[in-house]
């Protein structure tokens, strides 16, 4: 049974796809969806993701498209990088990218998109906007966990067993 659930999964496999979750814009027939990794990058930390899907109508992915990704100083409109278009067989697509600098950035994504008579040569195109925060004065989140929620939570539950134990609750 356990061989045939398999077996029956690996020839499905083609037909499962997942998608990015995060703010999310709607051009035309199209939704496209924005979830950078770390949802706070930090400025110099060379494990920023920009993550996107492009979806259809039916919020299923794309297929044979070319895609750049643009990134601007918010304040002053300047190029910061430029990812060529390059093509991508799915329409689930990551950048990896660091932030040399502190500050308000805007992603302008460029899609062109095979098949579509407006998007196949002119490309649909979507803004989003981003922050990369100081790394020095974030909260990093085991340290938040660790020195702020723990301890609130055990003086929550000290509370709530000592006012049980005089039979206040």
């Amino acid at each position: 049974m356990l061989s045939f659930v398999g077996l029956n999964e690996y020839s499905h496999s083609q037909f499962i796809s997942g998608h990015f979750f995060g703010a999310t814009k709607n051009i035309g027939n199209y939704q496209i969806v924005f979830a950078p990794y770390p949802a706070l990058p930090l400025a110099a930390d060379n494990s920023t993701l920009l993550n996107f899907s492009i979806l259809d109508k039916d919020n299923k992915n794309l297929n044979s498209i070319n895609t750049s990704l643009i990134i601007k100083n918010k304040l002053n409109g300047t190029i910061i990088h430029e990812f060529p278009f390059k093509f991508y067989d799915f329409s689930d697509i990551t950048f990896p990218y660091t932030f040399k600098e502190v500050g308000d950035y805007q992603l302008t994504l460029l899609v062109k998109i095979n098949g579509d008579p407006t998007y196949s040569q002119t490309p649909l195109s979507v803004d989003f906007d981003i922050s990369a925060a100081n790394p020095n004065q974030i909260i990093p989140t085991n340290e938040l966990v660790i020195y702020y929620l723990l301890p609130g939570l055990a003086a929550v539950a000290a509370i709530v067993a000592y006012l049980k134990h005089k039979s206040k609750i």
